[in-house]
């Protein structure tokens, strides 16, 4: 079954130890450069959330309320997901768009006054793209110049 739960340390050995090929790298930050070097644990606006398998972690991203997602959207009341990265072992699997679907009850529940989710994808990262909107993330065709080309703006609603 998976799950989403606030990240807390004994996590970090699990989703360290893993390590995504060239291309996948390209698109996503590890857990190490989120934590350690971007300190999003130390950042009042932003949640880190595991992605578990059976309790066991097996992914991770990052809930950002920051004024990031102003590249995005204009909405006050939106949040950016960041940084979504998965086990390799674990990919192909529909892990990561169960993942995607159940995250609109984690953000209802944990964090208060988000209506929308919002995200970006590279173009050249097709296999993501097609996860999120198997998710339900919608695609206007906004697009945005990301660190390594033009990324597709998704968004998905909450209820």
């Amino acid at each position: 079954m998976v799950a989403l739960k606030r990240y807390n340390e004994s996590y970090f050995e699990a989703l360290n130890s893993y390590h995504l090929d060239d291309i996948q790298s390209e698109f996503t930050r590890d857990v190490s450069y989120c934590l350690n070097e971007r300190k999003d644990l130390e950042d009042p606006k932003k949640t880190v959330v595991a992605i578990l398998l059976d309790e066991f972690p097996v992914g991770f991203f990052v809930l950002d309320t920051g004024d990031d997602k102003f590249r995005y959207t204009n909405n006050r009341a939106s949040i950016l997901i960041r940084s979504l990265s998965l086990n390799p072992e674990y990919q192909g699997k529909g892990i990561g768009k169960e993942a995607m679907n159940i995250v609109s009850e984690f953000v209802r529940t944990n964090i208060e006054g988000v209506n929308e989710m919002v995200l970006a994808v590279n173009f050249k990262n097709e296999n993501a793209y097609w996860v999120y909107r198997k998710a339900d993330f919608k695609d206007d065709g906004i697009i945005v110049e990301g660190r390594k080309g033009p990324q597709h703006v998704l968004t998905k609603e909450l209820s």
